[in-house]
């Protein structure tokens, strides 16, 4: 069984001013919320620091309320692009840095499947194009499909570049972790940043996921909400991250 509190105790924390060679960051998303929940402190930092963010998000989030007659999928694709947008503008992206890969929601390919190659290709111009000194991505094993999907799509394109510094960004670990899940980490690669400064921010891009925050679709019982226990592993005053050696 996963001890998120023992596993967080290993932690060692970042310091702003760590961050001050990065002027460029790459946020990997598999779906939108993900990048408020994982990482929306650490977004609203760089930006206030003038940092370039831009934000690829890799599914089209059409699957989380796949039985409701009121808001089918493509309503509910547009609808959490919208969303996903506010929250961005909230923690101070504009939307001309946030790009859709489209890959459908529960279905992103992952390697050797159909459609992985032309991701990847897509992924790689964007890092290309940037030349990042930082890239968030969804840590390797997480416990969702589109969030390892999205992390093997990175690894895959990082073979055109050297190095570049990954943090990965836990989000369903905390909830379905199994045995096999839980990251083997050598000391000091778990990082905490301090985003107390940015908490309210994050709180607000948070809310404003309003389809998978509240009962806006309500008409599918089996349909996905991020619970108050759900929200509040990432409405602490510290974000953490995976730096591998």
């Amino acid at each position: 069984m996963f001890d998120k509190a023992v596993f967080l105790e290993q932690a060692v924390e970042v310091f702003p001013q760590e961050l001050k060679n990065i002027h460029s960051c790459l946020i990997l998303v598999p779906h939108p919320d993900d990048e408020s929940l994982g990482c929306g402190g650490l977004i609203a930092m760089l930006r206030d620091r003038n940092v370039e963010v831009e934000v690829l998000v890799t599914t089209d989030g059409s699957q989380s309320h796949p039985n409701s007659k009121a808001f089918p999928p493509d309503k509910v694709k547009l609808i959490r692009k919208k969303e996903v947008l506010t929250a961005l503008e909230i923690l101070g992206v504009d939307q001309g840095n946030v790009t859709f890969l489209e890959g459908k929601d529960t279905c992103l390919p992952s390697r050797n499947q159909k459609g992985f190659e032309d991701l990847c290709y897509k992924m790689a111009g964007s890092i290309k194009r940037l030349k990042p000194q930082l890239i968030l991505v969804p840590y390797e094993l997480d416990p969702h499909c589109d969030h390892r999907a999205t992390w093997q799509l990175l690894d895959e394109a990082l073979n055109q570049f050297g190095h570049l510094r990954v943090w990965e960004y836990p989000i369903w670990l905390y909830e379905l972790a199994s045995e096999e899940d839980i990251p083997k980490l050598k000391s000091g690669e778990l990082k905490r940043l301090n985003i107390s400064r940015y908490l309210n921010t994050k709180l607000q891009a948070i809310h404003s996921h309003v389809s998978q925050t509240t009962k806006l679709i309500d008409d599918d019982p089996n349909g996905f909400i991020l619970t108050h226990e759900m929200i509040g592993h990432f409405t602490t005053d510290f974000e953490y991250f995976i730096e591998r050696r």
